[in-house]
């Protein structure tokens, strides 16, 4: 993203005049981090451009997981602003004004968007905007920003990332998560016609555990069609680590066409990259159970019934082992067993719980809880591994294969039928409390479609 700044003319560089195309021409230049280039300005004062790297305007890095790596932010050195069908401009729905801090590349781009192709009005305080967009009576330029606006209908641009975005409502962020919601396709299409594709596909990587492959498979499905393209999987053999033969027995993906092939099928650049984008993050209990073969679902349903019954039953979600190897922050950082047993002793009280099913992977979690509460508790019998077994920053599916002794693709089934199973129990339980936010969690309360009597997130990362 290029920022304005005061032309500095004890720098020699290359000088750009100040027209419509201004941005794409340096950007054709093909500038690194922090390039600068003079802008003879024939509306006011010549001014200078300074390039700086977008995964500089990001949440700092020690947010992201340890075990993925930079660039977390696509670089946008091709973008036509002027092609809408490729732009997801329903990014600005519910939206009734934008307000930006900072003049810069992104905000005049999203600026001209908006005055154009909707209905939004602009505040902003900078005057040098009017050298960019043409003056309109949507366009309101003033010393101060008004302090009275709808902050439901506003979409506020923040000069540096103060605030996250993992409310979902996508209303406060950056100049580049702003411009990357709107030209996400683009980016994936990187200079070609949209119109050459059918397809879209994506490597997750071999990190992702069942819930995140199955929940991001939808999403994409979903998201996707808005543009015509649908959500294939990227192989016939493998989905992300799982063997996709296993996977169809109980599963109804659909995700295998025929006509796919690499030339008319995208691949989605980096995973992290859409990790936070409304588009895909907009998207809210996007699996049901029609996810589920009728077999799976039935012989579920069967083990359930025969647990419990009539009991009443609260639903627990403990996330530990590489949640806290691998440094999570954040609201993925998760709350121990010790920090949520006394909400947990409350509600058994207060609501008369007669069980606890715990669903966890975290051997101490399912010690101490047991220790607590006694009877109550009921958790599936599955191999689970303690906080200490994992170095650092290691990944439980690293563990896992590493301590398969060569049964790993039959062991990877029955971790993921058991993970699943847990997730549907916890969907079919009167109540539900988890650790923080998971993908595990996202099923959990997709399956459960509101009928949850009580929730409770921990979100002890935040405070």
């Amino acid at each position: 993203m290029f920022r304005l700044e005061e032309y500095d003319r004890t720098i020699e560089c290359e000088t750009l005049d100040l027209e419509p195309g201004l941005f794409h021409n340096a950007l054709k230049r093909d500038p690194g981090s922090l390039d600068r280039f003079h802008v003879n300005n024939p509306f006011g004062d010549d001014l200078d451009i300074v390039y700086y790297d977008n995964n500089d305007d990001l949440e700092p890095l020690d947010t992201y997981p340890k075990y993925q790596e930079p660039p977390f932010m696509a670089s946008y050195r091709i973008y036509d602003e002027n092609d809408v069908k490729t732009l997801w401009m329903e990014f600005f729905d519910g939206v009734r004004t934008m307000v930006f801090e900072e003049l810069n590349e992104y905000t005049i781009v999203l600026t001209n968007l908006v005055l154009e192709h909707t209905d939004i009005e602009v505040y902003c305080t900078d005057k040098r905007i009017l050298w960019f967009v043409t003056e309109n009576n949507r366009l309101h330029v003033s010393d101060q920003l008004p302090e009275d606006l709808d902050k439901d209908t506003l979409l506020y641009i923040q000069k540096e990332l103060a605030s996250g975005i993992e409310d979902g409502r996508f209303r406060t962020l950056s100049s580049t998560y702003a411009f990357h919601n709107v030209f996400v396709l683009q980016w994936i299409l990187n200079g070609r016609d949209l119109s050459q594709f059918k397809f879209i596909t994506v490597d997750f990587g071999e990190w992702a555990g069942i819930g995140a492959v199955l929940s991001y498979c939808i999403r994409y499905r979903i998201a996707f069609r808005r543009f015509g393209l649908k959500f294939i999987n990227k192989g016939d053999e493998k989905l992300d680590k799982f063997n996709a033969r296993h996977l169809s027995e109980y599963f109804t993906l659909d995700l295998h066409d025929d006509e796919a092939n690499e030339d008319n099928t995208l691949v989605v650049p980096g995973f992290m990259a859409m990790s936070k984008i409304k588009i895909l993050k907009g998207i809210s209990h996007s699996i049901d159970e029609s996810i589920l073969t009728p077999h799976f679902k039935a012989e579920m349903d069967e083990y359930y019934d025969g647990l419990f019954g009539t009991e009443k039953v609260l639903g627990v979600m403990i996330r530990g082992t590489d949640y806290v190897s691998s440094g999570m922050t954040g609201d993925r950082k998760m709350a121990t067993a010790q920090q949520m047993a006394p909400l947990i002793h409350e509600w058994v009280e207060k609501y008369g719980f007669e069980r606890i099913f715990l669903a966890t992977e975290d051997e101490d979690a399912l010690e101490y809880m047991r220790s607590e509460f006694g009877h109550l508790i009921v958790a599936l019998s599955q191999e689970r591994i303690k906080q200490s077994d994992l170095r650092k920053n290691e990944l439980i599916s690293v563990y896992e294969k590493e301590h398969a002794n060569g049964m790993y693709e039959e062991k990877l089934e029955d971790t993921t039928i058991n993970y699943f199973y847990a997730l549907y129990m916890l969907s079919k339980c009167d109540s539900f409390v988890v650790s923080g936010r998971c993908n595990g969690a996202d099923i959990v309360l997709s399956l459960n479609n509101k009928r949850f009597k009580n929730y409770h997130k921990f979100s002890v990362g935040l405070k």
